[in-house]
């Protein structure tokens, strides 16, 4: 009996400590800017983004750092304009 009762209590401590608030933390730095092929000055300061997650488990969140590539085709005044914009993300899990 007590082996019943002892393993039910840790069965219910692991799955309630499996999931719980979470706070993912992202400061994102733009590393390149370019413009029709011309490298442009970067003045931007990093931005950080906090993101409060409630009640999730530790793999179910989308928390990565990385880098990412923005590419935009337009047209302004006339004029075709390429924008490529490369962001290092640096992201931690609380």
């Amino acid at each position: 009996m007590k082996k019943i009762i002892f393993i039910s209590t840790l069965a219910v401590f692991t799955l309630a400590g499996c999931k719980k608030d979470r706070t993912c933390t992202c400061t994102s730095t733009v590393t390149s800017y370019t413009v029709n092929g011309q490298t442009q000055t970067i003045t931007d300061p990093p931005t950080k983004t906090v993101t409060k997650l409630t009640k999730v488990a530790k793999d179910g969140v989308d928390c990565n750092s990385g880098e990412e590539t923005l590419t935009i085709n337009t047209v302004i005044f006339g004029q075709a304009v390429n924008v490529i914009q490369k962001t290092k993300n640096d992201c931690t899990l609380e």
